[in-house]
C-alpha cells in the first residue's frame, strides 16, 4: 500500500557531503519557492484524493489506477536524473541526482511484484502525467542541471508536506501506510540547504527556479486532482 518515491537521504550520504536535514532558514530560496506555491498546496490537500486518503474512503480502484499511472512517471524520470547527473560538475549535486536515480530504481523494482507492470511501455498514463514526464526530460536535458534538483523538490516537500496534514492517522485507515511513509520532510530539507550553499558560489535564476518550481508542482496538483477521472 505504499507510495512512497522520496529520495532517503542516509547519515552516510549526509555526513559525507556535509549536508543539513533541519529546516533551510526562512529566507532562503527553498521557503520563496514554497511561499509563491502555497495555493497550490492547498488546493492538493484538498483534493478529493487525498481527503477520500485521510478518510480511508478512496476506493481502492482509484487509488491502483492513480499508482500505475504514476509508475509511468517513475520509469521515465529514472532516466531523467540519470542523464542530470551525467551533465552535471558539482560533486555534491552529482551525489544527489544519483541519488534520486537510484531511489527511482529501487521503487520502480518494486513495481513487477506490486502492480504486475515491469515497464513504461504497457502503461496507458493520465494526459496530466504524460506531460509532467516530458516536462522533467526537458529540464533534466536542457537546463543546467541545478534546476533538475529544483524541480524535484516540489515532489519531494509536497508529498511529505500532505502527509503531515493528514497525520496522525488511525491504523484502521486503509491508506496510513500511505500517510507515515512520506512523512518525511528530511529529504527535501537536505535539498534546500544545499541548494543555499550552492548559490554561494554558482549563480541560479530564481525566477527561473520559480518558474519551473510552480509548473512542476502544478503537475503534482493535476495529477491528484485528475485521479478520480474515469
Amino acid at each position: 500500500m505504499k507510495n512512497n518515491r522520496s529520495t532517503k537521504l542516509d547519515q552516510t550520504f549526509l555526513t559525507e557531503y556535509k549536508l543539513s536535514t533541519a529546516p533551510p532558514p526562512t529566507d532562503t530560496l527553498f521557503w520563496k519557492m514554497w511561499n509563491a506555491c502555497q495555493d497550490i498546496a492547498n488546493e492538493t490537500l484538498n483534493t478529493q484524493f487525498i481527503q477520500e486518503i485521510k478518510s480511508g474512503t478512496l476506493n481502492p480502484v482509484h487509488y491502483g489506477g492513480f499508482n500505475i499511472s504514476d509508475a509511468y512517471y517513475c520509469f521515465k524520470g529514472a532516466q531523467d536524473y540519470l542523464n542530470a547527473m551525467d551533465r552535471a560538475s558539482n560533486p555534491t549535486l552529482k551525489a544527489f541526482l544519483h541519488k534520486k536515480y537510484n531511489s527511482y530504481q529501487k521503487y520502480n523494482d518494486t513495481f513487477p511484484k506490486t502492480w504486475r507492470i515491469k515497464d513504461a511501455e504497457g502503461i496507458i498514463p493520465s494526459e496530466v502525467c504524460k506531460l509532467y514526464s516530458k516536462f522533467e526530460s526537458m529540464v533534466a536535458s536542457h537546463q543546467d542541471p541545478i534546476y533538475a534538483l529544483i524541480v524535484m523538490i516540489p515532489c519531494e516537500y509536497l508529498w511529505a508536506w500532505l502527509a503531515a496534514q493528514l497525520s496522525p492517522t488511525s491504523s484502521k485507515n486503509l491508506y496510513a501506510p500511505w500517510i507515515t511513509g512520506n512523512n518525511d520532510p528530511n529529504g527535501a530539507y537536505a535539498m534546500g540547504n544545499f541548494l543555499e550553499e550552492y548559490q554561494k558560489e554558482n549563480p541560479v535564476d530564481e525566477k527561473l527556479a520559480t518558474q519551473l518550481y510552480t509548473q512542476a508542482i502544478t503537475y503534482e496538483y493535476q495529477n491528484f486532482n485528475t485521479a478520480l477521472s474515469s
